[in-house]
């Protein structure tokens, strides 16, 4: 009989201590967790068992123990003050594992008897199909997108490009789509998305409705549910002298230049430098445009030919009121040389 009563003290005293944990001294962000399906080739996967200390008392992890060699844990050291929380990270191996898995780890704390938590999921050897957020890079809120790059790479003067841009709706509402282009743009699309679903926006470059030689680059604006959204887009047009027979290269302008640097200093000098260009081929040398990578920064011209053994010289200026700091920009000058079809002259200047 005594050691029936003792039984059942003992009994009662662990059912206390199980409903004080329950109770909320210590409690968790989860006690099971579902890994899901994953692969056995995927390499170990983890979860974080977050614990927090609803005690007056610190609170020291003792000891962790997995009920397999195949789940690894790992735990906070140090006392958990009260209110504060520490981590019990739990690591599974699904190396040579397969089917269905479930696995105890046991958490002895100074707080009371141990705890039990758990982790669960499948482990396949086929091929796991990615989610959504893996295959598209890019996320504007539930509207999804493989890339946002619109750089359409050098391009001749008359021709086109077009990107394909793979969007993929990853809400449970279908998704509208406005795409208002400039004149030098096409675009082909589907006005709505529906849900879960990808779709493809067509983007065309069209150079010759651009109409100008050099750099090439801005915003293209859509709007995703009447929410705007920016697409940046770049692009080099050139002549493509691909094109040319050997003896039109071989007599072609050759662009020359005094200096490959303008250094305006503290502008104790003026604020404008000459730049000489020259054309040391047999043929007219046409300066296609000349573009300046800063809005301080302004060519005096930026069209103009140059006959052959001419030398042509232009003025660059600064507007050194709007310059807050010492500063690198640059000319790019464009033509028809087809050895130095693109010739950039740096700009320096600095701010006293």
């Amino acid at each position: 009989m005594k050691r029936i009563i003792f039984l059942l003290i003992c009994v009662t005293i662990n059912l206390e201590f199980s409903f004080a944990q329950e109770d909320g001294k210590i409690t968790f962000n989860e006690k099971k967790h579902d890994f899901g399906v994953i692969s056995d080739k995927g390499g170990r996967v983890n979860f974080d068992f977050i614990l927090t200390n609803n005690s007056d008392e610190p609170l020291l992890i003792s000891n962790v123990k997995a009920s397999c060699g195949c789940t690894t844990p790992s735990w906070t050291k140090t006392p958990i003050e009260p209110k504060k929380s520490g981590t019990i990270t739990v690591s599974y191996n699904p190396s040579g594992q397969h089917g269905s898995f479930l696995k105890s780890i046991v958490v002895h704390t100074n707080q009371g008897i141990p705890i039990t938590l758990r982790i669960s999921g499948e482990v396949t050897n086929a091929p796991i199909p990615k989610k959504a957020e893996e295959i598209y890079s890019v996320a504007l809120e539930n509207y999804l997108m493989k890339s946002k790059d619109l750089n359409f790479g050098q391009l001749e003067f008359s021709a086109s490009k077009t990107i394909r841009l793979e969007v993929f709706n990853n809400s449970d509402k279908p998704a509208t789509q406005k795409i208002t282009p400039p004149k030098y743009f096409t675009v082909n699309y589907s006005p709505v998305v529906e849900p879960m679903k990808e779709s493809v926006i067509e983007v065309t470059f069209l150079a010759a409705n651009y109409n100008k030689y050099g750099y090439a680059n801005g915003d293209l604006v859509f709007y995703i549910d009447d929410r705007k959204q920016i697409l940046s887009y770049s692009a080099l047009i050139l002549d493509d002298f691909s094109k040319w027979e050997a003896d039109k290269k071989a007599n072609a302008g050759k662009i020359n230049t005094n200096t490959m640097e303008i250094n305006f200093g503290n502008f104790t000098a003026g604020t404008s430098r000459t730049l000489k260009l020259s054309n040391s081929g047999n043929s007219v040398l046409n300066i296609q445009n000349i573009q300046s990578s800063s809005p301080w920064v302004v060519p005096s011209k930026t069209t103009f030919a140059i006959n052959p053994g001419e030398i042509v010289e232009m003025k660059v200026h600064i507007d050194k009121n709007k310059i807050k700091s010492s500063f690198n920009s640059t000319l790019s000058i464009v033509s028809n040389d087809p050895k130095r079809p693109l010739l950039e002259v740096k700009i320096i200047a600095n701010h006293r």
